[in-house]
């Protein structure tokens, strides 16, 4: 461990969201584990997601008692609601619950530039890390002259895949819904109304092409990933992409003890974790399927598809966990509550309402089966917890994850969704066998499903070992930092 009087200092600004604040907390666990001095740049109603982390990495670090081990601090930049006409307490994007109120909280994103400039050059990194959303930072660092680092939150082969998506879209034909997305690695078809990109939507494409441009002006990406899941779009983004990239993860194993597991993202949920896994030690292994689909794609779940999943659970007979949204609930709660009840009563099922110790839950040997919207996050704690999915994407690079569990790593079953947010209105529903047939098949005692378990249980290995001390995450990060100390030389 370097104990040189002046430690290399990165600052870390996340997008206000929670699947973006979690993960670039725990690269700051990472940096400072490896005598990094990190500060992150963030509001003050967004400290509660992170800042459970910070102190216990804060306590680890003292625990360790070596000289060049520096506590995270946090630095906080004032939310501009007022300016926007924000009430109090929006400050994340997962409580921006209609489209006006999301359109003025990503107003008042744009007005960060100013104070997070004020911020850097008050602080005097040697280099900062700033999400894609945040592309006026790339002028920032041209200003500033500090390096800046890219986090996007996407995995390697989402990041390629939506960059040749954004160029297909815009000379696609209007009535030509497939289409092949070519020179990648492997062939995914895909389908127009599973993006967001499409022609009716050109100002989310213009904010999109932008970003990607922002960001090639950048000194490079991290990644939460690891080569061993994604070799061959390691190989793509350097050879054919041409951009540098660290991959850092899993980054969520650096929360190895129990507290840590539980408390991260720090949000009110309905159940206590010694009541959880007190249920869940009741099971046998590999038969309970937990159903979670993400802060924000939750609450995109109709009423009609809700009660379709409650359908097919009870009809597959199947223990389960089930994390449930309250706005997504407001209008059907007696309803719910009755399940809830029949359910906790036979002790087949349990409802979480608000936030879920969802690392937990997937290292629970009782779970079998996770049926996920494929955010990147919820991907890689089932991959690093050895836990088959069933797949359920709605949004954006969720498609491309989709296409990695299912195709390349095969971990994984997809229900079949076709169409994407915002297009929920035109949107089929999945019917009750549909789901009821795919949990048989992930988490049933075929030869489908065991194929799946044992393939999971070596990429869980694989992501254990990428991040021990000589694997390949633990390698590229020291070779990020050595590279950002030989900048100052």
């Amino acid at each position: 461990m370097e104990t040189q009087s002046s430690p290399l200092h990165i600052v870390l600004f996340p997008f206000l969201a929670h699947g973006h604040l979690l993960p670039l907390a725990d690269v700051a666990r990472l940096f400072s584990i490896h005598g990094v001095k990190c500060t992150i740049l963030t509001t003050p109603g967004n400290v509660t997601y992170i800042e459970t982390t910070i102190e216990q990495t804060n306590e680890y670090l003292k625990s360790k008692n070596e000289p060049g081990l520096v506590p995270i601090s946090i630095s906080l930049i004032p939310f501009p609601s007022a300016e926007v006409g924000l009430p109090d307490g929006i400050e994340n994007v997962s409580v921006s619950s209609t489209p006006e109120i999301r359109h003025k909280f990503f107003q008042a994103v744009l007005l960060l530039e100013e104070p997070f400039e004020q911020n850097l050059k008050q602080i005097n990194p040697d280099a900062f890390v700033s999400d894609t959303f945040y592309a006026w930072s790339a002028d920032v660092s041209a200003r500033t002259s500090i390096p800046r680092l890219v986090f996007n939150g996407m995995g390697l082969l989402a990041r390629c895949g939506l960059d040749v998506v954004h160029e297909i879209l815009q000379s696609l034909p209007d009535d030509q819904e497939k289409f092949v997305v070519p020179g990648l690695p492997h062939q995914f078809e895909m389908h127009r109304s599973q993006h967001l990109f499409t022609l009716k939507n050109k100002q989310i494409l213009s904010v999109f092409k932008r970003n990607n441009e922002m960001d090639t002006r950048s000194y490079g990406e991290i990644v939460n990933s690891f080569l061993e899941l994604e070799a061959d779009y390691a190989v793509h983004w350097r050879d054919v992409v041409r951009r540098k990239a660290w991959l850092v993860g899993p980054v969520a194993l650096c929360n190895e003890k129990g507290i840590e597991k539980s408390s991260r993202g720090g949000a009110n949920t309905s159940i206590r974790t010694e009541e959880l896994l007190d249920w869940l030690d009741s099971k046998r292994a590999g038969t309970v399927v937990y159903i979670c689909f993400g802060s924000i794609a939750s609450l995109n779940i109709s009423k009609e598809q809700t009660m379709k999943i409650a359908i097919a659970l009870e009809e597959s007979d199947r223990d389960f966990i089930w994390v449930v949204k309250s706005s997504n609930e407001t209008c059907y709660a007696d309803w719910l509550d009755e399940i809830e009840k029949r359910m906790r009563k036979e002790r087949k099922g349990l409802i979480i309402r608000g936030w879920a110790p969802q690392v937990v839950i997937l290292d629970h040997p009782a779970v079998g089966g996770f049926l996920t919207q494929c955010g990147w996050n919820s991907t890689l704690e089932a991959i690093t917890a050895g836990v088959p999915m069933i797949t359920w994407p709605m949004n954006g690079d969720q498609f491309f994850n989709e296409k990695l569990v299912v195709d390349v790593l095969q971990v994984g079953v997809a229900v079949g969704a076709k169409v994407g947010w915002p297009y929920f209105e035109n949107q089929e529903l999945i019917e009750a066998e549909t789901i009821k047939s795919v949990i048989e098949r992930v988490v049933g005692e075929g030869m489908e499903g065991e194929a799946m378990r044992k393939r999971a249980g070596v990429l869980k290995e694989k992501a254990k070992a990428a991040v021990q001390e000589g694997g390949s995450s633990y390698s590229d990060l020291k070779s990020l930092i050595e590279e950002l100390k030989a900048r100052r030389l």
